[in-house]
């Protein structure tokens, strides 16, 4: 039997803990700290007040437009 698939919202928004975010993007967990810290990325609320999760939509769009390296854009020079 398939394990079972836990969904996080927060107000019927899909939500994602890094863990989460770093599997959805291919990278490890504490490559998505960093990121989220150098582009002072807020958390959105609180798991069981210990874990910080993050609005997948408000995630995926920062992800895909952030500057640097892995970004998805880069400048000219590069």
């Amino acid at each position: 039997m398939a394990e079972p698939r836990v969904r996080i919202t927060i107000d019927g928004r899909v939500a994602l803990t890094v863990e989460q975010i770093a599997a959805r993007k291919g990278v490890k967990p504490k490559s998505v700290t960093g990121e989220l810290t150098r582009y002072g990325i807020e958390h959105d609320a609180m798991l069981d007040g210990r874990k910080k999760i993050y609005l997948q939509a408000k995630i995926d769009a920062w992800w895909d437009n952030r500057v640097g390296k892995g970004g998805a854009k880069k400048s000219a020079a590069e």
